[in-house]
């Protein structure tokens, strides 16, 4: 089994945390999913399931059926956490295609018949397009998806109609956040077609300055338009925090060094942490690890701090866990665990051996 996509870093990962392709489809012989049957859901679902067994994915992709109305609440909630689920989904159930390392899930009879999803670590729009386009195709020859050549593909939502994809980015934005001039980018962006919202979409804050930036609409532009488009947008916003954050280093010092090592500190000792505090820490320490403050850590480990500790993955791994108090103790000690477990690495690999995006 391979290991989680975001347990990783990738390209621009100081800046850009993930990236998110995500097609909606639907098939033309068929009411959208609001509109259908118990027997017409689970009857498409199989269906789903025969075209997935008879695709030629090849031997490095192979997806697994959750039945997501079959989860308890803790273990749904973990899936929205890792934005493989809607909120929508984790309420009404439905089901989950998804591979080992969950860079793939096809969520199926949410708002649309499916919405087939590739993320991966740092920003690699074109790879995520590359996969969702092929899984796309082989799921089309079996399910045969609604297409009309005024309209594009057929969606639910009419803002999704056209290409019916939605390209989206997260970044890491606490210079900007501290600047005050966000608010004017986030107005610019809009204006060119980009949204830039909360960490888990609209409606939502933006916890540790973690921002999601997406395309609004597909209809009259290409697939290579949206994530091109999404691209230059993202590239900017990372140059400019980038310079923002040399400026902050620059102007004082060691009040960025503090506001760092004061986040290490606790991130180190603490014996209680909560979902926000590990949040904000790991925020300030990425600050560190981009600024070469800390050179002890990098984005890997960030990384993992975010990808382990999540409230609902807590409570999914330790069901004996009942209070927060109880799941505040294990989030710290996962916490101690992982920089421990880094430390020691590191004071064991050769001075020369290194990663990528450090």
């Amino acid at each position: 089994m391979g290991e989680k996509w975001y347990f990783q870093s990738g390209p621009e990962g100081d800046v850009v945390i993930s990236s998110r392709i995500r097609l909606a489809r639907n098939v033309g012989d068929l009411p959208f999913p609001d509109l259908m049957s118990a027997r017409q859901r689970a009857a498409f679902i199989q269906r789903v399931q025969a075209a997935v067994e008879n695709a030629a994915f090849g031997e490095g992709l192979q997806l697994r059926y959750v039945d997501v109305g079959a989860l308890d609440q803790s273990h749904r909630m973990a899936l929205v956490e890792r934005h493989l689920i809607s909120l929508e989904m984790a309420k009404a159930g439905g089901g989950l295609l998804l591979s080992d390392d969950e860079t793939v899930s096809v969520m199926l009879c949410e708002e649309d018949h499916l919405r087939i999803q590739i993320m991966g670590a740092g920003l690699c729009c074109e790879g995520c397009w590359q996969l969702a386009d092929r899984l796309d195709d082989l799921l089309d020859e079996g399910l045969h998806f609604a297409f009309d050549e005024r309209w594009g593909y057929l969606t639910h939502c009419p803002t999704n109609l056209g290409t019916g994809m939605r390209a989206s980015v997260m970044v890491h934005l606490p210079a900007l956040e501290r600047s005050g001039y966000l608010r004017s980018l986030i107005n610019s962006a809009y204006k060119l077609g980009i949204t830039i919202r909360g960490t888990y979409g609209e409606g939502t804050s933006a916890e540790g300055s973690f921002y999601q930036i997406s395309n609004q609409l597909s209809l009259g532009l290409s697939e290579k338009q949206v994530r091109d488009n999404l691209a230059a947008v993202v590239r900017q916003l990372a140059a400019e925090e980038r310079r923002q954050r040399a400026q902050f280093c620059a102007e004082d010092p060691l009040a960025f060094e503090d506001r760092v090592y004061r986040a290490l500190g606790v991130l180190e000792n603490a014996r209680l942490l909560s979902h926000r505090e590990v949040i904000d820490c790991v925020s300030q320490l990425r600050l560190g690890i981009a600024g070469q403050v800390v050179e002890k850590l990098d984005f890997f480990t960030a990384a993992r701090l975010l990808g382990e500790t999540g409230a609902n993955s807590i409570a999914a791994a330790h069901p004996e866990a009942q209070s927060a108090r109880e799941r505040d103790r294990i989030r710290a000690q996962i916490v101690r665990d992982i920089l421990g477990r880094e430390r020691r690495a590191r004071e064991d690999r050769p001075p020369a051996e290194g990663r990528e995006n450090q």
